[in-house]
């Protein structure tokens, strides 16, 4: 007997998934039916539901342990809309074109036809059932195979933040030139951004931004402002938010661009400044200091990619070292897809060549890609698939995941054997079946080869390809929320590793609006962050009543974005941040990331110890040994009481004075008139060695205030 079954994907996507049923045990209790109410059928609203969009991708996803492979469950095929209309050995036809509720998959779906489907998980929900429905209503048409032309952007750059967005189509000299390139050159960094431009001409209409009557900065606010006015939740708080003030805006972005709070100059420049566009202005200087803006990104890239400064630890390789080249990728503000590449690509000219060692007479290989043993393969496109899909699969190693059925264990080892010598065996729960699962990317791409190269460098070749393609549903959208989280303080989805089907986006038109202008910007990370920085929205205050907040026990909270979100200094920011203050002079050289010790200081603060774990985000929680450290710690007491500042302030005549420089030095900022006062009463009068401890105290006081510990 063969049945049907969707397994629920999300608001926006359906899948249509056929698996098989067996007959019920004799005396075997029967199933109770899940009743799903139907709806009235709109053929406008039906004609919108797309095959490749909404139906094949979770389809493959979900059905082909059972109904595509080799060993068709109940003869059905659901790789096709043909095999769907073809039908298995009991339904056949699956589907009637134009008429749904006569299609066997809907009455399997419903319980009409017995079992009900998907049998043994929660049924269909009425949304999902009824985009089934208008999907046959409309001819269950089959969009799979849509030609380039037909996939044209429209010329227009209507919404865009910038003139210089390109329209592509065939005959536009760009569309020419990537071409040409993609002909004659044998350059395959050359190849690969011909291949954008010519992939872009596939990138569906961009959302465009929604008329408001709230002021707005750029393109990004006409977002946000849109959902302050039409959610009836965002009216109900009666509460306006405003921008920050210039000292808050200046420490916010001279920390997230470089890492480091300004020094007193600098922010007695940007303070005094009166141009109307000094925000601007500054986040230009700052993007512009390459070097501070790669030295900042480089922790967050070392963790992501498991980079250490040794080849083996314990005599165990590790994932490579890529300090150096993470550093010059970012100097040279090299483009996303391309970084990403030279990672994967063995046949990139720039590629990250593994380092070829002996641990006690073993060979062992340093490597991002590792591939030497079927755990080690899974592992890396698990560590693939977190960093650049922003995705968890590592869940369906070794069975079905068992919280996100968007990833069956057949999905994700297809996926895993492109980065194999060879397709891998189908290992559950470390019971091995003599079968091998076809190596095949997770998404349907319009126009790309079905085929997997069997050479192994033609299979990294193909799989970056695809990672890096612009019409890869996940790769743009998984950075610009990570450079979202990153400034605002909460992705677009999160956590930003879990981008799921099931949990769309709090803002779904701004995140396809953010990807889409990356992709078209060359994926250029510098442009991205202008953008986010220069917005209304980050620039506005921090407002505790109207902060978000993530709970993963109720992901569906809808969130505002009135307020940044406090994010507490990592450990490079704040000792960099307070050895910068306290000698108005901070070395490249001297920047914590380059130190490869590990401290008590520094690891209370959550800077690992090691890079055994792959991690795209640090813990922001407090605890009790952080306080320790800030408070009896020796290495925070040095940092702060031996620095140069400090005796130059001790030698102030005026006690005021010298309170006012340890303000400017520590929150770039005078003291107020009552902190002068509260510091004058405690300290008045003292001379010498106890001035000199007691001044270092106040420096100690603001350097654990919240207002320096954290990015407000």
């Amino acid at each position: 007997m063969s049945g049907l079954c969707v397994v629920t994907m999300g608001r926006s996507a359906v899948a249509i998934m056929l698996l098989y049923a067996g007959a019920l045990a004799f005396g075997a209790e029967k199933p109770k039916v899940v009743e799903i109410k139907i709806r009235a059928i709109d053929a406008k609203e039906a004609a919108k539901v797309s095959y490749t969009r909404d139906i094949k991708p979770i389809m493959d996803a979900n059905c082909s342990e059972c109904h595509g492979g080799d060993d068709l469950k109940g003869q059905f095929d659901a790789s096709s809309v043909a095999n769907l209309i073809k039908g298995g050995k009991k339904a056949h036809p699956a589907i009637i074109p134009g008429k749904p509720d006569e299609s066997a998959l809907v009455q399997y779906l419903r319980g009409q036809k017995e079992p009900q489907m998907p049998k043994g998980n929660s049924k269909l929900s009425e949304d999902e059932l009824h985009l089934v429905r208008l999907w046959i209503t409309a001819g269950a048409k089959d969009d799979s195979g849509q030609a380039l032309a037909s996939s044209l952007p429209a010329a227009s750059a209507k919404g865009r933040s910038s003139a210089d967005t390109m329209a592509l189509n065939v005959g536009s000299p760009e569309m020419q030139k990537a071409l040409n390139v993609l002909m004659f050159s044998a350059d395959n960094k050359e190849r690969l951004v011909a291949q954008r431009t010519v992939r872009m001409a596939y990138l569906p209409k961009v959302p465009v931004p929604p008329k408001v009557k709230g002021t707005t900065f750029n393109a990004i606010d006409q977002f946000i402002v849109g959902k302050w006015e039409t959610d009836p939740i965002a009216k109900q708080t009666g509460k306006d938010p405003t921008v920050c003030n210039d000292t808050t805006f200046l420490r916010r972005v001279y920390l997230d661009v470089t890492g480091v709070i300004p020094t007193v100059a600098q922010a007695e420049k940007f303070l005094d400044d009166k141009s109307p566009v000094k925000r601007v202005k500054l986040v230009d200087e700052l993007l512009s200091r390459k070097e501070d803006y790669a030295a900042h990104w480089v922790p967050f890239w070392e963790e992501a990619l498991g980079s250490a400064n040794v080849i083996m630890q314990g005599g165990i390789p590790t994932h490579g070292n890529y300090r150096n080249w993470i550093y010059q990728s970012f100097v040279d503000n090299k483009p996303y897809d391309v970084m990403v590449a030279e990672l994967i690509d063995p046949l990139m000219p720039d590629y990250q060549k593994p380092v070829v060692s002996s641990a006690n007479g073993k060979r062992t290989v340093a490597t991002y890609i590792q591939n030497e043993t079927h755990t080690l393969t899974i592992q890396s496109a698990a560590n693939v698939s977190q960093v650049f899909l922003g995705t968890g699969m590592k869940c369906a190693s070794c069975h079905n995941h068992f919280l996100n059925k968007e990833w069956p264990q057949a999905r994700f080892l297809a996926f895993g054997g492109m980065f194999a010598t060879n397709d891998l065996e189908s290992i559950r729960c470390e019971k091995k079946s003599g079968q091998f699962v076809a190596a095949k990317f997770p998404f349907e791409l319009p126009d790309v080869p079905e085929e997997t190269p069997k050479d192994y460098e033609q299979r990294l070749h193909r799989v970056t390809q695809l990672l890096v393609d612009p019409t890869n549903p996940r790769f743009a959208k998984t950075m610009v929320n990570r450079l979202w989280k990153r400034y605002i303080g909460i992705g677009l989805f999160a956590p930003v590793d879990d981008f799921r089907l099931d949990q769309p986006a709090s803002h779904p038109e701004l995140l396809e609006w953010l990807a889409d202008d990356f992709i078209r910007h060359g994926y250029d990370l510098k442009h991205t962050i202008r953008l986010i920085l220069t917005s209304r929205t980050y620039q506005l205050k921090y407002d505790p009543e109207l902060e978000d907040q993530f709970d993963v026990a109720k992901p569906t909270v809808p969130r505002y974005y009135r307020s940044p979100s406090l994010r507490r200094l990592t450990a490079e920011e704040l000792i960099d941040s307070i050895r910068l203050a306290t000698s108005q002079n901070l070395e490249p050289k001297g920047r914590l990331y380059l130190n490869n010790a590990s401290t008590a200081l520094t690891r209370a603060l959550g800077k690992p110890a090691s890079r055994n774990e792959i991690s795209t985000s640090r813990p922001d929680d407090v605890a009790v040994v952080q306080a320790l450290e800030l408070l009896n710690g020796e290495e925070f007491y040095q940092a702060i009481y031996t620095g140069k500042v400090l005796e130059e302030v001790v030698g102030e005549k005026e006690f005021s004075k010298a309170v006012d420089r340890l303000y400017w030095i520590a929150l770039n900022r005078p003291a107020s008139g009552k902190e002068q006062k509260v510091t004058e009463k405690l300290f008045k009068g003292e001379r010498g060695d106890a001035r000199r401890e007691q001044l270092g105290d106040v420096l100690w006081a603001l350097f654990t205030s919240p207002e320096f510990q954290y990015i407000r």
